[in-house]
C-alpha cells in the first residue's frame, strides 16, 4: 500500500510541475491559458478522484474477504471447541465408569476377605474342645 501512496503523490507532484512549466512556456493569452490549467486540473482532480475510488474499492473488497474468511474460521472453530467438547464429556463418563466399577470391585474383595476372616472364628467357635 506504501508503494501506491508514493505513486500518487508523484502522479500529483508531477500533475503540478507540468502545470507549472505549462504556464511559463505557455505561447498563448493569460484567457486560455487559464482555461488550459482549469481543464488541466480538472483531468488531474478527475483522474485523482479516479484512484481514490479505485484503492477505496479494493481496500473494501479485501475487507468483505478477510470477513468471510474470519466467517468462515470461525465457525470451524466453534464446531472444533463442540468436538472436543464431546470427546471430553465421553472420556469424563468413560473414567466415572470405570471408577465405579473398580470401587464395586474393591469393595467385593474387602468383603469378601472380612468375610473369610470371620468364618474361621466361627468354626472354632462351634467345634470348641472335645472333652
Amino acid at each position: 500500500m506504501s508503494d501506491k501512496g508514493s505513486g500518487f503523490g508523484a502522479f500529483l507532484l508531477g500533475g503540478l510541475i507540468g502545470g507549472a512549466i505549462g504556464l511559463l512556456y505557455a505561447p498563448r493569452a493569460g484567457r486560455q491559458t487559464r482555461q488550459m490549467l482549469v481543464g488541466e486540473g480538472e483531468d488531474v482532480l478527475e483522474k485523482a478522484t479516479a484512484t481514490i475510488r479505485d484503492a477505496q474499492d479494493k481496500a473494501l473488497a479485501a475487507i468483505r474477504e478477510n470477513q468471510s474468511r474470519l466467517e468462515v474460521l470461525n465457525r470451524e472453530a466453534k464446531d472444533r471447541i463442540s468436538k472436543l467438547q464431546e470427546i471430553a464429556d465421553r472420556t469424563m463418563n468413560e473414567q466415572k465408569e470405570s471408577l465405579k466399577k473398580g470401587y464395586s470391585e474393591a469393595k467385593k474383595v474387602v468383603t469378601d476377605t472380612e468375610t473369610e476372616e470371620l468364618a474361621p472364628t466361627a468354626t472354632t467357635k462351634t467345634n470348641g474342645p472335645k472333652a
